[in-house]
């Protein structure tokens, strides 16, 4: 087994695009949450602190949501892959960094998948799958993302032509 300190295989530079709409969408959906809150917390219950409390949130929203937002280029420059002759290796995090080893013996299949703002900015993310678990590689672009599949699968079958 390789030890990997920083894999060598970046995400294209288009996911911090999809990170940044995940933001602004997530704000959105909390702002929208507060709102509806306050408006049924000042109905049914007739609360004179909502007000204060709705500021407060929408504060911490915004501080939040702009956190996430500038540390996106940092973010990006800890999500990485690497794939050798043994397994496969992804990298996430950017606080708490994180590296899965997943044995090419170990998997089983391999699909790919688009949801609507991968597809937007013309990536794709690669599901990973062995009998305990799903490792996924979000944000690839689609010729990628086949590559790596195919070229994991010639290992996983080079590997159990061999046992």
């Amino acid at each position: 087994m390789h030890t990997y300190s920083l894999l060598k295989n970046k995400m294209p530079s288009s996911i911090k695009k999809v990170w940044i709409i995940k933001n602004l969408i997530s704000f959105l959906i909390s702002i929208i949450i507060i709102q509806v809150a306050q408006f049924f917390i000042k109905i049914f219950l007739h609360s004179t602190w909502i007000n204060k409390a709705t500021i407060v949130l929408t504060i911490i929203v915004i501080l939040v949501t702009l956190a996430s937002l500038l540390l996106v280029p940092y973010r990006y420059t800890f999500h990485r892959y690497e794939i050798n002759e043994t397994e496969v290796a992804i990298q996430t995090g950017f606080f708490f960094r994180k590296t899965t080893y997943i044995p090419l013996v170990r998997i089983q299949h391999i699909e790919t998948s688009q949801g609507p703002i991968l597809r937007l900015v013309n990536l794709t993310e690669l599901s990973i799958h062995t009998a305990a678990s799903t490792h996924s590689l979000s944000g690839l672009d689609v010729a990628t993302a086949a590559d790596l599949r195919n070229q994991i699968l010639e290992l996983v079958e080079v590997i159990r032509e061999d046992v």
